[in-house]
């Protein structure tokens, strides 16, 4: 699955669909770690307004749900979206028709088990210091306040060969959308061409390394760097 990443990248890095800068990525804030269960506001780009950032938080709340005490609860249960699932799921399948996005991360974090231990990694593409995840993202409106709360959830998918090693225990990754695919995900009205861009990541792209276990011990850390740091050898 995919519940914990990091956003650790300077703004201006952020690529735009055409190859400028996103309107209000200035305003996004670099985070060391962040973990899904503590539900916190992130950027995203939205198929709405693609050239902007916008903000929205981890963990999706469809339209359709009737009061906050629902909205609370069934957020935390949508915080990932399975591809297999999002077609025919309520809580999923307008978004995945309708609002499509991107969640830029400059890597995430997966934990392999090895007997009893659990060894934290982070998963990055190399080379740029930002890539995308695939999400679906919707509004609710909470009738009491009058608030407008705006959310998403993370798409995975199967796992490739080195998700299979790391994520071990399920054998899942996020659906990572390339740069000449990012058009597409946010656009495309074609259900075939949309599942064929939530397949697994081809292998040999990603690479990955065992960090310290300290990051499990943090929600949203935006001052330590060093838990991002090798323990061991880089894994391709």
């Amino acid at each position: 699955m995919c519940f914990q990443a990091t956003l650790y990248f300077n703004p201006s890095e952020i690529p735009g669909i055409e190859g400028d800068i996103y309107d209000g990525a200035e305003a996004v804030e670099e985070l060391i770690h962040v973990t899904a269960f503590a539900q916190p506001t992130l950027p995203i780009i939205t198929n709405e307004t693609p050239n902007n950032v916008s903000a929205a938080r981890w963990g999706l709340v469809p339209s359709w749900v009737k009061d906050a005490v629902q909205a609370h609860d069934l957020s935390l249960m949508t915080l990932n979206a399975r591809s297999e699932e999002v077609w025919s799921k309520p809580s999923y399948r307008a978004a995945i028709r309708k609002t499509r996005g991107l969640f830029p991360v400059s890597g995430f974090i997966e934990w392999h088990h090895d007997k009893k231990l659990k060894i934290p990694h982070l998963v990055r593409v190399p080379g740029p210091r930002v890539f995308t995840l695939a999400c679906i993202w919707d509004e609710w409106l909470d009738k009491e306040s009058g608030e407008v709360l705006r959310t998403f959830s993370v798409m995975t998918t199967q796992a490739n060969e080195l998700m299979s090693y790391i994520h071990n225990s399920k054998k899942r990754m996020p659906v990572i959308i390339q740069p000449e695919n990012r058009r597409a995900w946010l656009t495309s009205e074609d259900r075939a061409e949309v599942e064929t861009l939530m397949q697994p990541l081809a292998d040999g792209i990603l690479e990955a390394w065992p960090i310290s276990s300290e990051v499990s011990r943090v929600r949203v850390e935006t001052e330590h760097p060093e838990v991002l740091e090798p323990i061991g050898d880089v894994i391709r």
